[in-house]
Formats: C-alpha cells, sequence, structure tokens
C-alpha cells in the first residue's frame, strides 16, 4: 500500500513541484513505492520527512543527499523500500542535489 495522498501532501508536493519538478516527480515515484505500514512512524510523519527530504535536494542544501541517503537506509531497514530501489532513488537525488550535496560529515 503506497503512502496515501492527504491534502497537506499535495499541498507541499505543489509547492515543491514550483521550485522543483523534478524533486517533486521523484517525491511522486517514492511515495507510491513506500510501504507505510511497515514503519512506527505516522502518516503524516512519514509524509513531512519525505517531502523535507527533497525539499532540501530541491535546494541543492549541503550534505542534503547525504541525509536523505540516511533517511532512505532507515525506511529500507524497516522493510519499507527495496533496497535496489532506494538506491537508485538516493541516484537520482544525488544528479538533483548539486555538488555539495552528498559532502560527508
Amino acid at each position: 500500500m503506497p503512502l496515501p495522498v492527504t491534502p497537506y501532501y499535495e499541498r507541499r508536493l505543489r509547492d515543491l513541484r514550483t521550485l522543483s519538478p523534478a524533486a517533486a516527480a521523484l517525491a511522486e515515484r517514492i511515495a507510491l513505492d513506500l510501504q507505510p505500514q511497515m514503519l512506527a512512524t505516522s502518516t503524516e510523519m512519514l509524509e513531512a520527512q519525505l517531502l523535507d527530504h527533497l525539499q532540501e535536494v530541491a535546494e541543492q542544501q549541503t550534505r542534503c543527499v547525504t541525509r536523505f541517503w540516511d533517511w532512505l537506509n532507515a525506511v529500507v531497514d524497516a522493510g519499507a523500500l527495496p533496497p535496489p530501489q532506494a538506491a537508485a532513488f538516493a541516484c537520482e537525488a544525488a544528479t538533483l542535489g548539486g555538488p555539495s550535496g552528498v559532502v560527508p560529515e
């Protein structure tokens, strides 16, 4: 079962699409592949985390992709996303996040 579409999600996605259509498209694909029932996190928190990370990627913040990868790994560890899918999403985020997006901490 993918991440449900709520009014909050739709609003944040619309705002993200204005900033970066590619980051918004990535968020939509991740939301479709996520299995939120596998996580102890509420749907609202999961939506916020996903969109916060992709907002950072769209803004090309320093270490944004590194933080996003850490979040994806936690989602994978919980069984809510297959590892190959998470890796593909992280690679795509790396192309969007700019040169300082993958700076190690």
